[in-house]
């Protein structure tokens, strides 16, 4: 079963998610003296440790940094580690945990890893707002909302532009099945506009609703990319149902749905994925962390409390 943990040392203001880094090239491995970037009293950042940091926070906002925010975040984690050394050497040991730990930042990884690992991470900061409102106040996490803004945040639940995103191109990839206009983007623009006003009033079901789009869509890609029979099946149910651009949105809930564990396009997926002998090893492996994963957060409370201090 997937268990993450997150630690409360901060790296400029971020509250180190230990399940969350990806892996350094093997480059970074085999330099038998990494470089130094800063140095405080007896403590010493490399440039491997600043990497590791900056691979982070892509990971929250979703998407690569510019050259020069990436260069400017850069400057803000050298100044930070001059000012706490101490404080900032244990996050970054933390940041090394994390490397070894997390399936969905390793080299790779599959939809699903990555979605379930984001989505565990932005729940526990909706769960801790005060960590939160530390971590908007600094630079690092400054940088991660401007690339992934926190569209709503209420409830214990925080909906990110990310997550929006999401459910638009689970759309946009049914419209595209079925013939039919994608929504456009002025229909995603008022959805995010008016998202905040409304979403507190929504029922909770439908707040976690849209904060699990990553993961709806990771399930919805895992049974309909790379498969044959299964991918046919999906694109006739889509055909079937699907008569105009009205009938997207509805559409698409309903794969999501039946692209879930144990559901009518799940079951297929793993009939005609261990159908390939060639491939059946590391199907299978795959299968069986994607099942856990999913049992995992159908479950959605086992997010330990955070350990260290700050």
């Amino acid at each position: 079963m997937l268990r993450i943990r997150y630690c409360g040392l901060t790296i400029l203001g971020l509250y180190v998610f230990s399940g969350s880094i990806a892996a350094q090239t093997a480059a970074h491995k085999l330099s038998p003296q990494p470089a130094i970037v800063a140095r405080s009293g007896s403590y010493q950042l490399t440039e491997e440790m600043v990497q590791q940091a900056l691979r982070f926070g892509e990971f929250l906002a979703g998407t690569n940094f510019s050259p020069s925010d990436t260069t400017a975040l850069r400057s803000d984690l050298i100044a930070i580690f001059q000012k706490e050394p101490a404080k900032q050497m244990a996050s970054y040991e933390a940041v090394a945990k994390a490397i070894r730990e997390a399936p969905g930042l390793r080299r790779n990884p599959s939809m699903l890893a990555a979605a379930v690992d984001r989505y565990k991470l932005w729940q526990w900061y909706a769960e801790h707002q005060q960590d939160f409102r530390e971590f908007q106040s600094y630079p690092f996490g400054k940088m991660v909302l401007k690339y992934n803004p926190a569209v709503a945040n209420s409830g214990g639940i925080i909906v990110t532009r990310t997550d929006i995103e999401c459910q638009f191109y689970s759309d946009a990839l049914v419209a595209k099945a079925a013939g039919v206009p994608s929504p456009a983007q002025a229909e995603k623009d008022r959805f995010i506009q008016s998202l905040p006003s409304r979403f507190a009033s929504l029922p909770k079901e439908q707040q976690e609703y849209l904060r699990r789009a990553e993961l709806r869509l990771a399930d919805f890609r895992t049974v309909y990319d790379g498969t044959v029979k299964t991918r046919a099946a999906v694109l006739a149910d889509i055909r079937k149902n699907v008569h105009s651009s009205a009938d997207v949105w509805r559409e698409a809930r309903r794969v999501e749905n039946d692209s879930e564990l144990d559901h009518k396009y799940w079951t297929l997926y793993l009939n005609e994925a261990f159908g390939g002998v060639a491939n059946a090893n590391r199907v299978n492996a795959d299968i069986l962390w994607q099942g856990q994963a999913s049992r995992s957060m159908s479950r959605s409370g086992e997010i330990n409390t955070p350990i260290g201090s700050h």
